[in-house]
């Protein structure tokens, strides 16, 4: 389906829990409010609002949290994604899968895991995440890699990124094809603006560096090769190389709620409409018109909690 400026709409990110057992402050909110169980979608309830989003066109759909993991009987939810025929990725920290979970997801089909790693260091790790599983995470990562599910490493340059932490994510994938994105820190609930993803981007340019020109995925990473690497170099920048013009996406709350921009407060609730399928779709076809032309992150703030809507 196309919103209001033509731009067609076929992605929807769901997040299926706002808890997470990491606490990385640039997600986290300052004062978090855990949601109540009640008011959490069931997988049915999800899958409803799944089936009309099906519809109208959209077919990729990225599981997220919080730290969807988390949650009892995700792979079910994803299983049963895979069975209407659409993509599924997920997003995650990575440090709760068994190697039995990856097979699952290896068996169901995922069609890719993104790990969010910001750090190879293990006491940076610690500091920035109060937990001590970076090691966990790598073999995960490893395995995934092994089993040919393709994998993606998300870095977040927050304000303590340094150059060595990008060192040490392209020797990782210099034998191994993987996509490291660094992510440029979106000023939620900031005033200042971190400029670190310049400082990384003339940086490699002293690297024999070239444009990768094929999409490697659904979002709006644009990518590098590095010459003798295998891996990718990728940079998501919400401020620094504005998207919005291509943005292909909405995101669903585990509550229910249709956020159709990052940057905005406005959500559309469909709870209410779950028990009636024309209603339903038309809700949702609604917050897909009424999706902005474009974030204000440049010339403002905006109070959006990264783990309650999925970034």
């Amino acid at each position: 389906m196309l919103d209001s400026y033509q731009r067609k709409i076929d992605y929807m990110r769901i997040s299926i829990t706002d808890r997470c057992h990491f606490q990385c402050a640039y997600c986290k909110s300052d004062h978090p409010q855990k949601l109540k169980h009640q008011d959490i979608l069931s997988y049915e309830q999800l899958l409803l609002i799944v089936d009309q989003a099906i519809q109208l066109g959209i077919n990729k759909f990225k599981i997220t949290g919080g730290e969807p993991t988390i949650r009892k009987d995700y792979l079910f939810f994803i299983k049963e994604l895979k069975k209407r025929e659409v993509e599924v990725t997920l997003t995650t920290n990575g440090s709760l899968f068994t190697k039995k979970d990856l097979d699952c997801l290896k068996e169901i089909g995922i069609d890719g895991i993104n790990f969010s790693i910001d750090t190879l260091d293990l006491r940076e790790y610690f500091l920035l995440t109060q937990q001590d599983c970076l090691e966990t995470v790598l073999d995960n990562l490893f395995y995934a890699y092994q089993l040919k599910i393709p994998v993606k490493i998300n870095c977040v340059m927050d304000d303590t990124f340094h150059l060595k932490r990008l060192n040490d994510l392209m020797d990782l994938i210099k034998d191994k094809k993987i996509a490291v994105r660094f992510i440029e820190l979106m000023p939620l609930n900031r005033e200042q603006r971190n400029q670190k993803i310049k400082d990384v981007i003339k940086y490699l340019k002293e690297y024999p560096i070239q444009e990768y020109l094929d999409k490697l995925g659904n979002g709006p990473a644009h990518y590098y090769t590095i010459e003798g690497y295998a891996g990718y170099i990728g940079f998501i920048e919400a401020l620094h190389y504005k998207f919005c013009h291509q943005c292909n996406r909405l995101r669903l709350t585990s509550t229910g709620k249709i956020k159709p921009c990052l940057f905005y407060e406005e959500m559309y609730d469909l709870k209410p409409y779950l028990n009636n399928e024309k209603q339903l779709r038309l809700h949702l076809e609604k917050a897909i018109k009424l999706k902005p032309k474009e974030h204000h992150f440049e010339e403002n703030i905006s109070y959006t909690r990264m783990n309650e809507i999925g970034g």
